[in-house]
Protein backbone atom coordinates (compact mmCIF):
# COMPACT_ATOMS: atom_id res chain seq x y z
CA UNK A 1 0.00 0.00 0.00
CA UNK A 2 1.45 3.69 -1.27
CA UNK A 3 2.50 5.86 1.95
CA UNK A 4 -0.55 8.14 0.75
CA UNK A 5 -2.60 5.85 1.39
CA UNK A 6 -1.64 6.03 5.22
CA UNK A 7 -3.77 9.11 5.56
CA UNK A 8 -7.01 7.63 5.86
CA UNK A 9 -5.69 5.19 8.62
CA UNK A 10 -6.33 5.29 12.17
CA UNK A 11 -3.10 5.96 13.36
CA UNK A 12 -2.37 3.04 16.33
CA UNK A 13 1.30 4.35 16.30
CA UNK A 14 2.61 7.75 15.37
CA UNK A 15 5.35 8.58 17.67
CA UNK A 16 9.10 9.83 16.93
CA UNK A 17 11.66 8.24 17.81
CA UNK A 18 14.19 10.52 19.64
CA UNK A 19 17.39 8.90 18.17
CA UNK A 20 21.00 9.96 19.63
CA UNK A 21 22.84 12.19 16.72
CA UNK A 22 25.39 9.81 16.08
CA UNK A 23 22.62 6.74 15.75
CA UNK A 24 21.27 9.23 12.70
CA UNK A 25 23.24 8.76 10.53
CA UNK A 26 23.66 5.20 10.73
CA UNK A 27 19.66 5.02 10.79
CA UNK A 28 19.53 6.82 7.81
CA UNK A 29 22.58 4.48 5.88
CA UNK A 30 20.64 0.89 7.36
CA UNK A 31 17.28 2.37 5.39
CA UNK A 32 18.77 3.56 2.22
CA UNK A 33 20.71 0.32 1.79
CA UNK A 34 17.27 -1.42 2.65
CA UNK A 35 15.75 0.68 -0.04
CA UNK A 36 18.31 -0.24 -2.42
CA UNK A 37 18.42 -3.92 -1.92
CA UNK A 38 14.47 -3.97 -2.71
CA UNK A 39 15.24 -2.07 -5.97
CA UNK A 40 17.90 -4.14 -7.48
CA UNK A 41 16.66 -7.77 -5.87
CA UNK A 42 12.40 -7.31 -5.32
CA UNK A 43 11.76 -9.20 -8.32
CA UNK A 44 10.15 -12.71 -8.46
CA UNK A 45 11.98 -14.67 -6.60
CA UNK A 46 10.64 -12.81 -3.70
CA UNK A 47 7.20 -13.18 -4.30
CA UNK A 48 7.74 -16.74 -5.68
CA UNK A 49 6.18 -20.01 -3.92
CA UNK A 50 8.30 -22.33 -2.90
CA UNK A 51 5.88 -25.14 -4.13
CA UNK A 52 3.37 -23.19 -6.43
CA UNK A 53 0.34 -21.41 -5.86
CA UNK A 54 -1.21 -23.89 -3.44
CA UNK A 55 -3.64 -22.14 -1.63
CA UNK A 56 -5.12 -21.28 -4.76
CA UNK A 57 -5.32 -24.55 -6.58
CA UNK A 58 -7.70 -27.81 -5.87
CA UNK A 59 -6.60 -30.94 -6.88
CA UNK A 60 -7.11 -32.94 -9.53
CA UNK A 61 -10.15 -35.00 -8.57
CA UNK A 62 -10.02 -38.73 -9.33
CA UNK A 63 -11.78 -40.22 -11.85
CA UNK A 64 -15.54 -41.73 -10.71
CA UNK A 65 -15.82 -45.51 -10.45
CA UNK A 66 -12.21 -45.96 -10.30
CA UNK A 67 -8.69 -45.43 -12.21
CA UNK A 68 -5.62 -42.97 -11.10
CA UNK A 69 -5.76 -39.61 -10.29
CA UNK A 70 -4.63 -37.08 -12.97
CA UNK A 71 -0.86 -36.23 -11.44
CA UNK A 72 -0.87 -32.35 -11.31
CA UNK A 73 2.57 -30.25 -12.29
CA UNK A 74 3.37 -27.28 -9.84
CA UNK A 75 1.29 -24.45 -11.67
CA UNK A 76 4.24 -22.24 -11.43
CA UNK A 77 7.45 -22.89 -11.86
CA UNK A 78 10.63 -21.42 -9.76
CA UNK A 79 11.95 -19.17 -12.35
CA UNK A 80 8.57 -17.52 -12.15
CA UNK A 81 8.29 -17.49 -15.60
CA UNK A 82 5.92 -19.54 -18.19
CA UNK A 83 6.39 -23.48 -18.20
CA UNK A 84 7.90 -24.77 -22.02
CA UNK A 85 7.61 -28.17 -23.09
CA UNK A 86 6.33 -30.82 -25.14
CA UNK A 87 5.14 -33.10 -22.55
CA UNK A 88 2.02 -33.68 -20.57
CA UNK A 89 1.34 -35.52 -17.81
CA UNK A 90 2.47 -39.00 -17.30
CA UNK A 91 0.27 -42.13 -17.89
CA UNK A 92 2.39 -45.10 -19.15
CA UNK A 93 1.29 -46.30 -22.57
CA UNK A 94 -0.92 -43.85 -24.32
CA UNK A 95 -0.47 -41.37 -26.37
CA UNK A 96 -1.70 -38.27 -24.39
CA UNK A 97 1.44 -38.40 -21.98
CA UNK A 98 4.42 -39.10 -24.66
CA UNK A 99 6.32 -36.86 -26.74
CA UNK A 100 3.69 -34.67 -29.04
CA UNK A 101 6.23 -33.21 -31.81
CA UNK A 102 9.11 -35.58 -31.22
CA UNK A 103 12.37 -34.55 -33.08
CA UNK A 104 11.75 -37.18 -36.43
CA UNK A 105 14.04 -37.91 -39.28
CA UNK A 106 12.17 -37.15 -42.25
CA UNK A 107 10.47 -40.58 -43.20
CA UNK A 108 13.11 -42.46 -46.42
CA UNK A 109 9.48 -43.06 -48.57
CA UNK A 110 8.37 -39.32 -47.80
CA UNK A 111 12.31 -37.74 -48.87
CA UNK A 112 12.20 -39.86 -51.85
CA UNK A 113 8.26 -39.22 -53.35
CA UNK A 114 9.66 -35.47 -52.86
CA UNK A 115 13.47 -36.05 -55.02
CA UNK A 116 10.84 -38.32 -57.13
CA UNK A 117 13.43 -40.78 -57.22
CA UNK A 118 11.14 -43.86 -55.47
CA UNK A 119 12.65 -47.01 -56.14
CA UNK A 120 10.35 -49.46 -57.54
CA UNK A 121 10.62 -51.84 -54.32
CA UNK A 122 9.46 -48.76 -51.85
CA UNK A 123 5.37 -48.55 -51.08
CA UNK A 124 4.08 -46.31 -48.75
CA UNK A 125 3.44 -47.51 -45.42
CA UNK A 126 0.57 -45.96 -42.98
CA UNK A 127 3.80 -45.04 -40.72
CA UNK A 128 5.07 -43.09 -43.45
CA UNK A 129 1.61 -40.99 -43.47
CA UNK A 130 2.01 -40.83 -39.57
CA UNK A 131 5.22 -39.78 -39.12
CA UNK A 132 4.11 -37.13 -42.10
CA UNK A 133 1.34 -35.54 -39.81
CA UNK A 134 3.76 -35.17 -37.10
CA UNK A 135 6.48 -33.54 -39.20
CA UNK A 136 4.51 -31.04 -41.62
CA UNK A 137 0.28 -31.40 -41.30
CA UNK A 138 -0.45 -27.70 -40.64
CA UNK A 139 -3.58 -28.12 -38.61
CA UNK A 140 -0.95 -30.00 -36.12
CA UNK A 141 1.18 -27.09 -36.58
CA UNK A 142 -1.93 -24.36 -35.97
CA UNK A 143 -2.97 -26.64 -32.68
CA UNK A 144 0.78 -26.25 -31.47
CA UNK A 145 0.66 -22.71 -31.84
CA UNK A 146 -1.57 -23.07 -28.82
CA UNK A 147 1.02 -23.17 -26.64
CA UNK A 148 2.52 -19.68 -27.57
CA UNK A 149 -0.51 -17.77 -27.07
CA UNK A 150 -1.21 -19.59 -23.84
CA UNK A 151 2.94 -18.79 -22.53
CA UNK A 152 1.86 -15.37 -23.68
CA UNK A 153 -1.13 -14.84 -21.78
CA UNK A 154 0.63 -16.52 -18.46
CA UNK A 155 3.62 -13.88 -18.63
CA UNK A 156 0.64 -11.89 -19.13
CA UNK A 157 -0.67 -12.50 -15.65
CA UNK A 158 2.49 -12.32 -14.02
CA UNK A 159 2.75 -8.66 -14.93
CA UNK A 160 0.27 -7.77 -11.89
CA UNK A 161 3.58 -8.65 -10.26
CA UNK A 162 6.06 -5.86 -11.80
CA UNK A 163 7.55 -3.45 -9.84
CA UNK A 164 5.74 -0.30 -10.01
CA UNK A 165 8.24 2.71 -10.60
CA UNK A 166 6.72 6.11 -10.14
CA UNK A 167 8.62 9.76 -10.38
CA UNK A 168 7.53 13.37 -10.47
CA UNK A 169 9.07 16.55 -10.24
CA UNK A 170 7.13 19.77 -9.55
CA UNK A 171 8.35 23.31 -9.50
CA UNK A 172 6.48 26.60 -8.14
CA UNK A 173 9.24 29.19 -8.92
CA UNK A 174 6.45 32.25 -8.78
CA UNK A 175 4.12 32.77 -6.21
CA UNK A 176 4.08 33.66 -2.18
CA UNK A 177 4.79 30.38 -1.72
CA UNK A 178 8.04 29.14 -3.93
CA UNK A 179 8.37 25.49 -3.55
CA UNK A 180 10.67 22.37 -5.16
CA UNK A 181 9.49 18.90 -5.10
CA UNK A 182 10.82 16.25 -6.08
CA UNK A 183 10.05 11.66 -5.57
CA UNK A 184 10.74 8.38 -6.79
CA UNK A 185 8.53 5.88 -5.49
CA UNK A 186 8.01 1.66 -5.84
CA UNK A 187 5.73 -1.00 -5.50
CA UNK A 188 6.42 -4.45 -5.36
CA UNK A 189 3.65 -7.09 -4.98
CA UNK A 190 4.26 -10.33 -2.82
CA UNK A 191 3.05 -13.67 -3.74
CA UNK A 192 1.83 -14.11 0.07
CA UNK A 193 -0.32 -10.95 -0.69
CA UNK A 194 0.51 -7.63 0.33
CA UNK A 195 3.46 -5.29 -1.28
CA UNK A 196 6.46 -4.03 -0.14
CA UNK A 197 7.23 -0.33 -0.89
CA UNK A 198 9.18 2.87 -0.29
CA UNK A 199 11.23 6.04 -2.04
CA UNK A 200 12.78 8.49 -1.87
CA UNK A 201 11.66 12.59 -2.07
CA UNK A 202 13.18 15.81 -2.01
CA UNK A 203 11.21 19.32 -0.93
CA UNK A 204 12.74 22.65 -0.90
CA UNK A 205 11.60 26.53 -0.12
CA UNK A 206 8.50 27.73 1.72
CA UNK A 207 5.71 25.16 2.93
CA UNK A 208 2.91 25.83 4.30
CA UNK A 209 1.97 24.32 7.49
CA UNK A 210 -0.93 22.30 5.50
CA UNK A 211 2.06 20.79 3.29
CA UNK A 212 3.88 19.84 6.04
CA UNK A 213 4.77 16.35 4.47
CA UNK A 214 6.24 17.44 1.74
CA UNK A 215 9.19 19.31 3.16
CA UNK A 216 12.24 17.48 3.96
CA UNK A 217 15.70 18.05 5.12
CA UNK A 218 18.17 19.31 2.74
CA UNK A 219 19.12 15.22 1.40
CA UNK A 220 15.86 14.65 1.17
CA UNK A 221 14.09 11.89 2.81
CA UNK A 222 13.87 8.03 2.28
CA UNK A 223 10.74 5.80 2.75
CA UNK A 224 10.36 1.85 3.67
CA UNK A 225 6.87 0.25 4.36
CA UNK A 226 5.06 -3.36 3.80
CA UNK A 227 1.11 -3.68 3.81
CA UNK A 228 -0.07 -7.40 4.51
CA UNK A 229 -3.71 -8.60 4.11
CA UNK A 230 -5.10 -9.65 6.97
CA UNK A 231 -8.64 -11.11 6.12
CA UNK A 232 -9.31 -10.30 2.30
CA UNK A 233 -6.26 -11.12 -0.49
CA UNK A 234 -4.66 -13.01 2.54
CA UNK A 235 -4.34 -16.86 1.04
CA UNK A 236 -6.05 -15.64 -2.73
CA UNK A 237 -6.20 -12.68 -4.39
CA UNK A 238 -7.05 -11.15 -8.51
CA UNK A 239 -3.32 -11.15 -9.03
CA UNK A 240 -2.49 -14.70 -7.78
CA UNK A 241 -6.28 -16.00 -9.08
CA UNK A 242 -5.10 -14.80 -12.39
CA UNK A 243 -1.47 -16.55 -12.46
CA UNK A 244 -3.10 -19.95 -11.54
CA UNK A 245 -6.03 -20.14 -14.38
CA UNK A 246 -3.41 -18.75 -16.67
CA UNK A 247 -0.67 -21.45 -15.93
CA UNK A 248 -3.44 -23.85 -15.81
CA UNK A 249 -4.79 -22.95 -19.00
CA UNK A 250 -1.25 -22.71 -20.32
CA UNK A 251 -1.09 -26.58 -19.15
CA UNK A 252 -4.77 -27.57 -20.86
CA UNK A 253 -3.07 -27.07 -24.11
CA UNK A 254 -1.47 -29.84 -24.19
CA UNK A 255 -4.28 -32.63 -23.95
CA UNK A 256 -6.42 -30.23 -26.22
CA UNK A 257 -3.48 -30.77 -29.03
CA UNK A 258 -3.38 -34.11 -28.14
CA UNK A 259 -7.00 -34.89 -28.70
CA UNK A 260 -6.30 -33.00 -32.06
CA UNK A 261 -3.46 -35.07 -32.96
CA UNK A 262 -5.30 -38.70 -32.47
CA UNK A 263 -8.03 -37.20 -34.65
CA UNK A 264 -5.89 -36.04 -37.38
CA UNK A 265 -4.05 -39.84 -37.18
CA UNK A 266 -7.38 -41.60 -36.94
CA UNK A 267 -8.52 -39.59 -40.28
CA UNK A 268 -4.83 -39.69 -42.26
CA UNK A 269 -5.02 -43.71 -40.99
CA UNK A 270 -8.91 -44.10 -42.37
CA UNK A 271 -7.47 -42.08 -46.18
CA UNK A 272 -4.52 -43.99 -46.68
CA UNK A 273 -6.48 -47.32 -45.66
CA UNK A 274 -9.02 -46.10 -48.53
CA UNK A 275 -6.68 -45.23 -51.27
CA UNK A 276 -5.52 -48.54 -50.40
CA UNK A 277 -8.75 -50.37 -50.94
CA UNK A 278 -9.08 -48.19 -54.30
CA UNK A 279 -6.01 -49.02 -55.79
CA UNK A 280 -6.66 -52.95 -54.81
CA UNK A 281 -10.15 -52.37 -56.83
CA UNK A 282 -8.63 -50.78 -60.33
CA UNK A 283 -6.69 -53.63 -60.06
CA UNK A 284 -9.78 -56.03 -60.19
CA UNK A 285 -11.36 -53.87 -63.03
CA UNK A 286 -8.25 -54.07 -64.81
CA UNK A 287 -7.91 -58.16 -64.24
CA UNK A 288 -12.02 -58.11 -65.52
CA UNK A 289 -11.10 -56.19 -68.15
CA UNK A 290 -8.04 -58.02 -69.71
CA UNK A 291 -10.37 -61.25 -69.37
CA UNK A 292 -12.88 -60.06 -72.28
CA UNK A 293 -9.22 -58.48 -74.27
CA UNK A 294 -7.89 -62.16 -73.80
CA UNK A 295 -10.41 -63.58 -75.49
CA UNK A 296 -10.96 -61.72 -78.45
CA UNK A 297 -8.82 -63.89 -81.14
CA UNK A 298 -10.63 -66.89 -79.71
CA UNK A 299 -13.70 -65.54 -80.01
CA UNK A 300 -12.95 -63.91 -83.62
CA UNK A 301 -11.50 -67.63 -84.60
CA UNK A 302 -14.69 -69.69 -83.34
CA UNK A 303 -17.09 -67.25 -85.16
CA UNK A 304 -14.75 -67.51 -88.28
CA UNK A 305 -15.00 -71.33 -87.86
CA UNK A 306 -19.05 -71.29 -87.08
CA UNK A 307 -18.41 -72.30 -83.56
CA UNK A 308 -20.05 -69.38 -82.21
CA UNK A 309 -22.51 -66.80 -83.78
CA UNK A 310 -21.32 -63.34 -84.92
CA UNK A 311 -23.45 -61.76 -81.74
CA UNK A 312 -20.99 -63.05 -79.33
CA UNK A 313 -17.88 -60.89 -80.85
CA UNK A 314 -20.51 -57.82 -80.61
CA UNK A 315 -21.18 -59.15 -77.21
CA UNK A 316 -17.41 -58.94 -76.22
CA UNK A 317 -16.77 -56.20 -77.74
CA UNK A 318 -19.94 -54.72 -75.70
CA UNK A 319 -18.49 -55.98 -72.38
CA UNK A 320 -14.45 -54.26 -73.43
CA UNK A 321 -16.43 -50.83 -73.20
CA UNK A 322 -18.18 -51.39 -69.91
CA UNK A 323 -15.22 -52.73 -68.68
CA UNK A 324 -12.74 -49.40 -69.44
CA UNK A 325 -15.67 -47.50 -68.65
CA UNK A 326 -15.14 -49.23 -65.19
CA UNK A 327 -11.51 -48.91 -65.64
CA UNK A 328 -11.88 -44.90 -66.12
CA UNK A 329 -14.20 -45.06 -62.89
CA UNK A 330 -11.82 -46.90 -60.76
CA UNK A 331 -8.74 -44.74 -61.97
CA UNK A 332 -10.62 -41.80 -61.01
CA UNK A 333 -11.46 -42.75 -57.16
CA UNK A 334 -8.27 -43.98 -56.99
CA UNK A 335 -6.80 -40.07 -57.98
CA UNK A 336 -9.30 -38.63 -55.57
CA UNK A 337 -8.37 -40.60 -52.96
CA UNK A 338 -4.75 -40.15 -53.34
CA UNK A 339 -5.66 -36.45 -53.97
CA UNK A 340 -7.53 -36.62 -50.32
CA UNK A 341 -4.15 -38.66 -48.63
CA UNK A 342 -1.75 -35.78 -50.18
CA UNK A 343 -3.82 -33.44 -47.15
CA UNK A 344 -1.87 -35.46 -44.68
CA UNK A 345 0.86 -37.05 -46.92
CA UNK A 346 3.84 -33.53 -46.92
CA UNK A 347 7.43 -32.97 -47.88
CA UNK A 348 9.42 -31.58 -44.83
CA UNK A 349 8.31 -28.49 -45.61
CA UNK A 350 4.35 -28.52 -45.29
CA UNK A 351 3.58 -28.94 -49.39
CA UNK A 352 1.05 -32.00 -50.52
CA UNK A 353 2.72 -35.11 -52.27
CA UNK A 354 0.05 -36.88 -53.88
CA UNK A 355 1.21 -40.67 -54.09
CA UNK A 356 1.68 -42.69 -57.34
CA UNK A 357 0.32 -45.31 -57.76
CA UNK A 358 3.67 -46.77 -58.03
CA UNK A 359 3.82 -46.89 -54.06
CA UNK A 360 0.93 -48.83 -53.54
CA UNK A 361 1.22 -51.82 -51.08
CA UNK A 362 0.68 -55.71 -52.77
CA UNK A 363 -2.38 -55.54 -50.60
CA UNK A 364 -4.09 -55.11 -47.16
CA UNK A 365 -1.87 -56.92 -43.77
CA UNK A 366 -3.51 -60.09 -42.44
CA UNK A 367 -6.63 -58.85 -40.14
CA UNK A 368 -6.06 -60.33 -36.37
CA UNK A 369 -9.59 -60.89 -34.82
CA UNK A 370 -10.23 -58.96 -31.32
CA UNK A 371 -10.30 -60.31 -28.17
CA UNK A 372 -13.27 -59.69 -26.34
CA UNK A 373 -12.25 -60.80 -22.91
CA UNK A 374 -9.96 -57.60 -21.82
CA UNK A 375 -13.48 -55.22 -23.43
CA UNK A 376 -13.67 -53.53 -19.78
CA UNK A 377 -9.92 -53.09 -19.08
CA UNK A 378 -9.39 -51.59 -22.53
CA UNK A 379 -12.70 -48.86 -21.71
CA UNK A 380 -11.06 -48.17 -18.18
CA UNK A 381 -7.61 -47.55 -20.26
CA UNK A 382 -9.06 -45.04 -22.06
CA UNK A 383 -10.78 -43.53 -19.59
CA UNK A 384 -7.47 -43.24 -17.94
CA UNK A 385 -5.26 -42.24 -21.29
CA UNK A 386 -7.87 -39.70 -23.27
CA UNK A 387 -6.42 -36.41 -23.23
CA UNK A 388 -10.04 -35.11 -22.74
CA UNK A 389 -10.75 -35.92 -19.43
CA UNK A 390 -6.98 -34.39 -18.63
CA UNK A 391 -8.07 -31.07 -20.29
CA UNK A 392 -11.74 -31.36 -18.47
CA UNK A 393 -9.69 -31.77 -14.99
CA UNK A 394 -7.79 -28.40 -15.44
CA UNK A 395 -10.69 -26.93 -16.25
CA UNK A 396 -12.25 -28.23 -13.33
CA UNK A 397 -9.50 -26.75 -11.20
CA UNK A 398 -9.55 -23.03 -13.07
CA UNK A 399 -13.08 -23.31 -12.63
CA UNK A 400 -11.84 -24.18 -8.26
CA UNK A 401 -9.55 -21.10 -8.54
CA UNK A 402 -12.20 -18.86 -9.65
CA UNK A 403 -14.43 -19.86 -6.34
CA UNK A 404 -11.54 -19.56 -3.74
CA UNK A 405 -11.20 -15.86 -5.32
CA UNK A 406 -15.07 -15.33 -5.11
CA UNK A 407 -14.81 -16.66 -1.80
CA UNK A 408 -12.42 -14.68 -1.15
CA UNK A 409 -14.46 -11.29 -1.71
CA UNK A 410 -16.62 -12.24 0.84
CA UNK A 411 -14.32 -11.25 3.75
CA UNK A 412 -13.85 -7.67 4.44
CA UNK A 413 -10.96 -5.83 3.32
CA UNK A 414 -8.53 -5.52 6.96
CA UNK A 415 -4.88 -4.44 6.03
CA UNK A 416 -2.07 -3.99 8.32
CA UNK A 417 0.86 -1.07 7.10
CA UNK A 418 4.17 -0.29 8.69
CA UNK A 419 5.99 2.53 7.58
CA UNK A 420 9.57 3.87 8.54
CA UNK A 421 11.17 7.23 7.32
CA UNK A 422 14.12 8.90 7.75
CA UNK A 423 15.39 12.67 6.29
CA UNK A 424 18.97 13.39 5.54
CA UNK A 425 21.21 15.98 5.38
CA UNK A 426 20.88 19.49 7.70
CA UNK A 427 17.30 20.27 8.79
CA UNK A 428 14.98 22.82 6.92
CA UNK A 429 13.00 23.13 10.36
CA UNK A 430 14.58 25.15 13.25
CA UNK A 431 12.66 22.84 15.42
CA UNK A 432 14.16 19.97 13.52
CA UNK A 433 11.03 17.91 13.65
CA UNK A 434 12.15 16.16 10.12
CA UNK A 435 15.29 14.92 11.24
CA UNK A 436 14.31 11.71 14.20
CA UNK A 437 13.71 8.67 12.19
CA UNK A 438 10.06 7.92 12.11
CA UNK A 439 7.75 4.87 12.56
CA UNK A 440 4.10 4.49 11.11
CA UNK A 441 1.51 2.01 11.78
CA UNK A 442 -1.94 1.25 11.27
CA UNK A 443 -4.82 -0.89 9.87
CA UNK A 444 -7.46 0.21 6.98
CA UNK A 445 -10.63 -1.37 6.60
CA UNK A 446 -13.37 -1.52 3.97
CA UNK A 447 -16.21 -3.62 3.39
CA UNK A 448 -19.47 -3.53 1.04
CA UNK A 449 -22.45 -4.25 3.10
CA UNK A 450 -24.61 -6.38 0.66
CA UNK A 451 -21.72 -8.55 -0.88
CA UNK A 452 -23.56 -9.06 -3.98
CA UNK A 453 -20.49 -9.22 -6.15
CA UNK A 454 -19.05 -11.80 -4.58
CA UNK A 455 -22.28 -13.84 -3.81
CA UNK A 456 -22.95 -13.42 -7.64
CA UNK A 457 -19.35 -14.88 -8.85
CA UNK A 458 -19.90 -17.64 -6.11
CA UNK A 459 -23.16 -18.57 -7.52
CA UNK A 460 -21.57 -18.34 -10.97
CA UNK A 461 -18.65 -20.57 -10.30
CA UNK A 462 -20.12 -23.11 -8.40
CA UNK A 463 -22.87 -23.45 -11.81
CA UNK A 464 -19.22 -23.83 -13.63
CA UNK A 465 -18.39 -26.78 -11.67
CA UNK A 466 -21.67 -28.42 -11.76
CA UNK A 467 -21.40 -28.10 -15.66
CA UNK A 468 -18.09 -29.39 -15.74
CA UNK A 469 -18.71 -32.09 -13.39
CA UNK A 470 -22.18 -33.27 -15.85
CA UNK A 471 -19.72 -32.76 -19.28
CA UNK A 472 -17.04 -34.70 -17.42
CA UNK A 473 -19.63 -37.47 -16.98
CA UNK A 474 -21.03 -37.72 -20.68
CA UNK A 475 -17.40 -37.42 -21.76
CA UNK A 476 -16.72 -40.25 -20.33
CA UNK A 477 -19.97 -42.12 -21.09
CA UNK A 478 -18.81 -41.34 -24.65
CA UNK A 479 -15.53 -42.74 -24.69
CA UNK A 480 -16.63 -46.13 -23.10
CA UNK A 481 -19.04 -46.40 -26.10
CA UNK A 482 -16.33 -45.13 -28.89
CA UNK A 483 -14.66 -48.03 -27.61
CA UNK A 484 -17.53 -50.00 -28.08
CA UNK A 485 -18.41 -49.48 -30.82
CA UNK A 486 -14.87 -49.66 -32.65
CA UNK A 487 -14.53 -53.25 -31.22
CA UNK A 488 -17.86 -53.83 -32.32
CA UNK A 489 -17.03 -52.63 -36.00
CA UNK A 490 -13.94 -54.61 -35.55
CA UNK A 491 -15.99 -58.17 -34.79
CA UNK A 492 -18.53 -57.23 -38.05
CA UNK A 493 -15.38 -56.36 -39.96
CA UNK A 494 -13.98 -59.56 -39.54
CA UNK A 495 -16.81 -61.55 -40.16
CA UNK A 496 -17.42 -60.11 -43.61
CA UNK A 497 -13.71 -60.63 -44.40
CA UNK A 498 -14.59 -64.00 -43.58
CA UNK A 499 -17.31 -64.64 -45.60
CA UNK A 500 -16.40 -62.23 -48.46
CA UNK A 501 -13.39 -64.61 -48.67
CA UNK A 502 -15.19 -67.91 -48.86
CA UNK A 503 -17.40 -66.12 -51.59
CA UNK A 504 -14.75 -65.31 -53.56
CA UNK A 505 -12.97 -68.35 -53.65
CA UNK A 506 -16.56 -69.91 -54.57
CA UNK A 507 -16.65 -67.64 -57.33
CA UNK A 508 -13.72 -68.57 -58.43
CA UNK A 509 -14.60 -72.27 -58.87
CA UNK A 510 -17.42 -71.27 -60.59
CA UNK A 511 -15.99 -69.04 -63.05
CA UNK A 512 -13.36 -71.98 -63.80
CA UNK A 513 -16.26 -74.52 -64.61
CA UNK A 514 -17.70 -71.89 -66.73
CA UNK A 515 -14.55 -70.85 -68.79
CA UNK A 516 -14.15 -74.85 -69.30
CA UNK A 517 -18.05 -74.93 -70.32
CA UNK A 518 -17.78 -71.79 -72.87
CA UNK A 519 -14.32 -73.43 -73.90
CA UNK A 520 -16.07 -76.72 -75.01
CA UNK A 521 -18.99 -74.66 -76.18
CA UNK A 522 -21.57 -75.91 -73.61
CA UNK A 523 -22.26 -72.70 -72.18
CA UNK A 524 -22.34 -68.80 -74.15
CA UNK A 525 -20.70 -65.72 -73.17
CA UNK A 526 -22.88 -63.95 -71.61
CA UNK A 527 -22.92 -67.20 -68.84
CA UNK A 528 -19.21 -66.63 -68.64
CA UNK A 529 -19.66 -62.59 -68.48
CA UNK A 530 -22.44 -63.52 -65.08
CA UNK A 531 -19.14 -65.76 -63.78
CA UNK A 532 -16.19 -63.22 -64.44
CA UNK A 533 -18.53 -60.42 -62.85
CA UNK A 534 -19.55 -62.59 -59.96
CA UNK A 535 -15.73 -63.02 -59.35
CA UNK A 536 -15.24 -58.87 -59.36
CA UNK A 537 -17.93 -58.58 -57.45
CA UNK A 538 -17.05 -60.70 -54.67
CA UNK A 539 -13.34 -59.43 -54.85
CA UNK A 540 -14.43 -55.92 -54.40
CA UNK A 541 -16.35 -56.76 -51.45
CA UNK A 542 -13.57 -58.23 -49.69
CA UNK A 543 -11.48 -55.15 -50.54
CA UNK A 544 -14.32 -53.32 -48.90
CA UNK A 545 -14.49 -55.45 -45.77
CA UNK A 546 -10.66 -55.10 -45.31
CA UNK A 547 -11.01 -51.46 -46.15
CA UNK A 548 -13.72 -51.30 -43.48
CA UNK A 549 -11.41 -53.33 -40.79
CA UNK A 550 -8.90 -51.30 -40.90
CA UNK A 551 -10.87 -47.95 -40.60
CA UNK A 552 -12.47 -49.49 -37.79
CA UNK A 553 -8.83 -50.62 -36.05
CA UNK A 554 -8.01 -46.64 -36.90
CA UNK A 555 -11.21 -45.77 -34.76
CA UNK A 556 -10.34 -48.26 -32.43
CA UNK A 557 -6.55 -46.75 -31.90
CA UNK A 558 -8.03 -43.69 -31.22
CA UNK A 559 -10.82 -44.44 -28.51
CA UNK A 560 -7.78 -45.95 -26.89
CA UNK A 561 -5.33 -43.00 -27.08
CA UNK A 562 -2.63 -45.37 -28.33
CA UNK A 563 -0.03 -43.69 -29.71
CA UNK A 564 -0.11 -43.38 -33.33
CA UNK A 565 3.78 -44.28 -33.75
CA UNK A 566 3.48 -47.70 -32.21
CA UNK A 567 3.04 -50.50 -34.56
CA UNK A 568 -0.80 -51.27 -35.20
Amino acid sequence: MPRMATAYLPHLLRRPLRLPAVCRPTAAAVLFGGLVALLSGCQQPWHMPRQGPAPCLAAAPARPGGGRTVPVEPVAEASGEPASGRTAPAVPGRLAHKPLAPDLEPSAIVQTVALQEVHEDFRLTLQDVVRSVYESYPLLEAALRERDIARGKELTAWGDFDTGLKAYSLAEPLGYYKRYRSAVKFDQPLWGGGSVFGGYKLGRGDFASAWYDDQTNRGGEFSLGVGVPLLQNRLIDKRRSGVSQAALARRAVEPSVQAQLLDFVREASQHYWYWVATGQALETQRELLRLAQERVQQIELRVQSGDLERIARIDNQRLIAARETKVIEAQRKLQMAAIKLSLFLRTPDGQPLLPDASLLPGGFPEPAPPDPDPMQREIQAALAARPELVELSLLVQQASVELAQAENLLWPKFDAVLEASQDVGEATIEKRTKSPFQLEAGVYGEVPLQRREARGKIEAARGKLAQLRAKRQFVEDKIAAQVQDAFSALEAAVGKIDRARTNLELSRQAQALGRQAFDAGDADLIVLNIYEQAVADAQLQWIDAQAEYFAAQADYRAALAIDPLATP
